[in-house]
């Protein structure tokens, strides 16, 4: 068999490890915080940042890849038309905005879902299964966050440049159905994504 297809049994014990909407929140819940975590949690989302999200009609959460690269740079375009818009006045965010740092890691899906519950509308825009943020589309996996996601996923010119950016078995059994619906928008350049961000409410 040729190494790029793939075979009926491999496709169903990769469906077979998606978890459950209760699996993805037990595991959020089960990381046992100690009383300066969950101090540091509350001082992170108490403060005037999310007490500001919460007097706009529309909340954006933007998701997808961070630090220093073209990928985060393309992230910040999506935030930064998201974040313009008046009408409804909205707002986007991220959890970079909150202070959350590298050494916060066990915190950030606590608030991640926290900031999940508090927007209307949350946007990941994709352009492979690499980053860091691959565990944030498990829980928008979930019943209760997928009717507000928003997908803006990066396509290829080649089927095999494609496989490439998003051969991750697991990840992708997670958001299939993310990437399939109809609030999946694909994109192949800067403009692409400018007009696929003009598409979600």
């Amino acid at each position: 068999m040729d190494s790029g297809e793939r075979s009926g049994d491999e496709d169903d014990w990769e469906r077979s490890q998606i978890p459950d909407a209760d699996e993805i929140m037990d595991g959020i819940e089960s990381i046992s915080l100690t009383p300066t975590e969950h101090q540091r949690i509350k001082d992170l989302l108490n403060g005037e940042r999310l007490n500001r999200i919460k007097r706009f009609d529309r909340r954006y959460l933007v998701v997808g890849a961070g630090g220093d690269t073209a990928a985060a740079e393309r992230r910040m375009i999506v935030y930064d038309l998201l974040d313009e818009r008046t009408d409804p006045p909205a707002i986007a965010t991220r959890l970079e905005d909150f202070g959350l740092t590298p050494e916060d890691i066990r915190l950030w899906g606590r608030v991640f879902d926290i900031l999940c519950g508090e927007a209307t509308h949350i946007v990941g825009v994709l352009e492979d299964f690499d980053g860091g943020y691959v565990w944030e589309l498990g829980l928008l996996f979930a019943p209760e966050y997928r009717q507000k996601v928003w997908i803006l996923k990066r396509a290829y010119e080649s089927e095999q440049e494609e496989r490439r950016r998003y051969e991750n078995g697991m990840a992708a059994s997670h958001v299939e159905l993310l990437l399939t619906g109809e609030q999946s928008v694909e994109w192949v350049d800067v403009e692409d994504l400018k007009a696929a961000t003009n598409k979600i409410p």
